[in-house]
């Protein structure tokens, strides 16, 4: 049986990131060929979505996260856990976390899969981040993409010797056909940060004329460092009696059943969870074709809308004739339908158990990493995270 940890910065956490990571933890951990864990840097309560009882979690303890101020500690302790748990293959649910992994796996046989979860070219100020990039193309057995484009990008900004993959996030088992197109909710979940631009999408809904909102509701799912910001918006343009801020809770399923429309709004994504999810139920979608995600999910003017980044006057021209027309949503919600096995579990699920029994065969003497030495590692500590 092949021992795989899943290497996560916090599992108590829930973005996208951690669920679909916990998803494919619990998929793998159903498996015959695998004995699945997942270790967190930092310390956790509870995981936030539900993980099967076998699979085994623990935690470095690194209650400051920082990967500049705790980096030795880091490398240290995983290495401690990997030798104790006999780990063969170690998944960095996030590229940056190689930047820990690949020192504290040197001169070993343990293969290291970097998975990133952005686009290339998002979070491009954080040294640490091209650093670990650039030492995950060239030490790491493989890195996942979420989209071909970013293949691409790496082979471009990086001298790549990893195998390069892309494998797309996938939905679990989500009920669908429930849509009937009448309910006037539009749905937007996410980290209530910049990147994810709910200020552009109240900045939309308040160009929607008001007799067209009324009856409406735009529900913000989340939580975040912007939500004084946000609301203060909504309060300077007395939109309160049509939009509501509420906290994200596991069952992310209930918000949707009651959704007409889902609006993303982001400045940058990977391959956001949200957009699969709602496609996935027949949700008809709307976001700015921002780099990269909605291109890949969602077909332009056949299960959704893509509006040139970032204009919100169309954006809410868009909007609006979506909230006029049932019958171009129940057509849209049906194409959606046909669509959404492109982003099934099982396809996924066998991508990544192929990955990790390919990695697992090939000769471990190639996996040993000169990089302990390497000069890149001491000056990238000393730079801004």
């Amino acid at each position: 049986m092949l021992n795989i940890c899943f290497f996560i910065h916090n599992l108590s956490s829930h973005g996208g990131t951690e669920r679909i990571s916990i998803a494919l933890a619990n998929a793998l951990s159903k498996q015959s060929d695998f004995r699945v864990s997942m270790l967190s840097l930092e310390s956790f309560d509870t995981p936030f979505f539900s993980l099967n009882e076998n699979v085994k979690t623990d935690s470095l303890n690194i209650y400051n996260a920082n990967i500049r101020k705790n980096y030795f500690k880091a490398v240290r302790q995983l290495k401690k856990y990997l030798q104790e748990n006999n780990i063969q293959v170690i998944i960095d649910v996030d590229v940056i976390l190689s930047f820990i992994s690949l020192a504290a796996t040197a001169f070993t046989k343990v293969k290291v899969v970097s998975w990133e979860h952005y686009n290339y070219y998002l979070k491009r100020k954080s040294i640490i981040r091209k650093v670990a990039r650039q030492l995950a193309a060239r030490y790491s057995k493989a890195i996942v993409t979420l989209t071909e484009r970013d293949i691409q990008f790496y082979k471009d900004k990086c001298k790549t010797k990893a195998r390069i993959v892309s494998i797309p996030n996938f939905i679990e088992e989500f009920p669908s056909g429930f849509y009937f197109g009448s309910q006037k909710y539009i749905l937007s979940i996410g980290h209530l940060e910049h990147r994810k631009g709910f200020d552009l999408l109240l900045d939309i809904w308040s160009k929607v004329d008001s007799k067209i909102k009324e009856g409406w509701k735009l529900l913000i799912i989340g939580e975040g460092e912007e939500k004084e910001k946000l609301e203060k918006q909504i309060q300077n343009n007395n939109m309160g009696d049509s939009v509501e801020i509420l906290p994200l809770k596991a069952n992310i399923e209930e918000y949707y059943k009651k959704t007409a429309i889902y609006a993303m709004s982001s400045r940058a994504e990977g391959l956001p969870m949200v957009l699969i999810e709602a496609k996935s139920l027949g949700i008809p979608t709307i976001a700015f074709d921002c780099n990269t995600g909605p291109q890949e999910i969602i077909n332009n003017e056949i299960d959704g809308f893509l509006i040139p980044c970032f204009d919100t006057d169309a954006y809410a021209q868009c909007l609006t004739k979506l909230m006029q027309d049932r019958l171009l949503r129940r057509k849209l919600s049906q194409n959606a339908l046909r669509d959404k096995d492109r982003f099934s579990s099982n396809q996924a699920v066998e991508k990544w158990r192929d990955l990790v029994l390919y990695l697992h065969k090939t000769d471990a003497t190639n996996q040993v990493h000169r990089i302990s030495n390497n000069p890149v590692f001491t000056a990238s500590l000393e730079a801004k995270p």
